[in-house]
């Protein structure tokens, strides 16, 4: 198996987001979590990035409530 994993924060760099909004999208269940490596560290596949930046740059309908509809 040679795939690719990335720290946090080689995604922070990649997606351009602060280290808390990232934590506050996965603790709101914005974004699904990722695997850890056995020191419980995140540790990110180019999939999971892109899901990431799906969701950064998802764009919401004037007048849809935030709370409600993400």
């Amino acid at each position: 198996m040679n795939k690719k994993f990335y720290s946090t924060s080689e995604v922070l760099h990649k997606i351009k987001i602060s280290r808390n909004t990232l934590f506050l999208w996965f603790k709101h269940k914005k974004i699904s979590e990722v695997r850890r490596d056995r020191n419980n560290h995140r540790i990110f596949t180019t999939r999971d990035i892109q899901r990431i930046l799906a969701y950064k740059n998802k764009l919401v309908s004037p007048g849809k409530s935030r709370k409600n509809g993400d």
